[in-house]
Order: C-alpha cells, then structure tokens, then sequence
C-alpha cells in the first residue's frame, strides 16, 4: 500500500498548503512546553512538510512503512535519517523530543491492541516530557465524509473512491482508482484499497494514558481552539509524556 501511489503523491498533494500545517503544528509544540529541538515524523509519505520544519530549525527524521516513499523522503533530505518501519513496533537507538504523525496515519491501525501498541513504541522512542502531536477520523467522519462515491479530478489526475463503512468494527473500506496524466498525454492508472478505522476520543484518551502520555489537548483539525461539537470530521491530539513505561 502506497508504494504504487508514491510517485505521484506529492502531485496530487499540491493544493495542500504545507507550511500552514506546519506553522499549526509548532505553534502546539510550543504551547505544550515543548522546544524547536528535533521531531520524529511516524509514517513521514514523501516528507514535504519536513521542509518546513527544517526551516524552524528543527533536526527531523522520518518513519515509513513505504520503501518508494522513504526513497522519494532520502532524496528530498540527504543525510536525513529515515527508517523503513511499522509504526506499530518500531524501536530506534536515538529518542526525540517532539514526534508527529500526520494526515490521519493512526486511522490505518485498525486493531485498537496495534494502536495501543503504536503508542508504546512512540513512548519509548521520546523523552520525558515530550509533545506527541496526530491527527485522527472519526467514525461520524468516516461516514459522513467518506461511505459512497466520491470523485476528485484535475487536469493532472482523476481518483475515484468507492467507500463502505463497517458498523461492526468501525472500519472504512475505500477502493480507489486512479488515473495519472503523465509525459505525452499518457495516463497511468492503478487501483488501491485502504482500511482506516473511526476512532473516538475517548478511545484515544485511554489508549494515550495507558501508555504513560497525557493528552493536553483535542482540537478540531487545524483549529486553535476547542469545541463542544461533538460531529467533528477530525481531531488534532496534542499529548505529552509524562512517564516512562
């Protein structure tokens, strides 16, 4: 999954406005008492918004379980470390300060025991007191988003989605097609399938707290501030550690 997909990620991508993710996401950083010192990215895709991150002064590295998307991430930042793993049970030599994960990359664990699992990976890879910051579906924005068709088209590209949401185990299936317009006119086309799993925040609450983070703030995705709507698309999690497990 993804490999097939990487090379026009990034294309496909253009109209996301990177550096405003970025800017959001520093300025969460910081409110939770973190420092522009060094972020791990867990499951990084082509790594566009480290860029930006290298330009607040932050040493990055990346994470994925991608090999075309870690190359795509090499080649954009030479010399940067970046790791070819799951985000389930990765274990690195180096910890970090701050680690992310963006674009709801938690909704592709779809086992909550995976997910719990991830967070105590993440766990072991920061230091105390570090600012764990994802963003993640709900199960009303999987639905309410998602379950159907959808089509998105560019002079570029046309990608169909073709979604079923499974109210047993709260899992998305979305078959996409896609057709890719390049040199000379000539289209490439490849199908994938995805799985993400709606999450709600009480669920995440837990599964953070059970592996030594406390969650300081949930947020409406990109938005600075709280909300009591309960019908929200996604949510931005910032978490700190708080102990060792």
């Amino acid at each position: 999954m993804f490999n097939k997909i990487a090379q026009h990620y990034d294309m496909i991508m253009q109209p996301f406005d990177y550096n405003d993710l970025v800017d959001y996401l520093d300025d969460l950083i910081i409110g939770a008492g973190g420092e522009r010192t060094n972020v791990l990215d867990l499951g990084c895709g082509t790594s566009e918004e480290l860029i930006y991150f290298r330009q607040l002064g932050y040493e990055v590295a990346g994470l994925d379980m991608s090999e075309e998307m870690i190359k795509i991430s090499e080649y954009k930042h030479p010399g940067v470390d970046f790791f070819q793993e799951n985000m389930i049970n990765f274990k690195l030599k180096k910890k970090y300060d701050n680690i992310i994960s963006c674009f709801d990359t938690i909704n592709y664990i779809i086992d909550k025991k995976k997910l719990s699992k991830c967070f105590a990976s993440t766990n072991k890879a920061m230091n105390k007191g570090g600012v764990f910051l994802f963003d993640f579906n709900t199960v009303f924005g999987l639905i309410d988003e998602w379950e159907g068709v959808r089509i998105e088209e560019t002079d570029d590209f046309f990608i169909s989605y073709d979604s079923n949401f499974n109210y047993d185990n709260l899992v998305l299936e979305c078959k996409m097609k896609f057709f890719i317009r390049e040199e000379e006119g000539k289209y490439a086309s490849f199908d994938e399938t995805h799985y993400e799993r709606g999450y709600t925040s009480v669920e995440i609450k837990e599964l953070l707290k059970l592996n030594g983070f406390k969650l300081v703030k949930l947020l409406p995705f990109l938005k600075r501030k709280a909300t009591k709507d309960t019908k929200l698309d996604r949510y931005q999690a910032v978490a700190v550690k708080i102990k060792e497990i």
